[in-house]
């Protein structure tokens, strides 16, 4: 029987919330509410960059689902990239994403380029807030 050190169990668990967060990504990029709900906590939380017009903390996973489904359909997307993903510890993830966009409205092409500071509780996501700024985001999660 192998041993599991405390630095393999950090890596499973690290692992996990990788997992966990790729799951969410692409249940969202499919809009499949049914398979993103169990992956977040009924008290989630999500509260965009500080610095957007919108950036009140939004409480209870039905209402970050409707959230984020309404900012993302402001938009015609590319397929999201996690550029880097840093284990904050053990119910603490950041990862940085990119995401080629066009506004619907307006036609504007931009790069999607921002920072997710996630928790978890219980193996599901409890908290995510967004920042432009990496900085901002390894401080948020207790990283820097």
């Amino acid at each position: 029987m192998k041993s599991t050190t405390a630095r393999d169990t950090a890596r499973v668990m690290s692992e996990d919330k990788v997992e966990i967060l790729r799951r969410a990504i692409d249940a969202i990029s499919r809009r499949d509410r049914e398979a993103w709900l169990p992956l977040f906590d009924p008290e989630a939380e999500f509260r965009a960059d500080p610095d957007w017009p919108e950036s009140e903390t939004v409480r209870g996973r039905e209402a970050v689902w409707d959230i984020t489904v309404s900012i993302l359909d402001a938009w015609e997307q590319g397929p999201v990239e996690m550029v880097e993903v840093i284990d904050a510890g053990d119910d603490r993830l950041v990862a940085r994403f990119r995401q080629a966009v066009r506004g619907k409205a307006s036609g504007v092409e931009t790069e999607f380029d921002y920072w997710w500071v996630g928790s978890f509780r219980g193996g599901r996501i409890l908290g995510q807030l967004w920042f432009a700024d990496r900085a901002k985001a390894l401080k948020a999660a207790g990283s820097e």
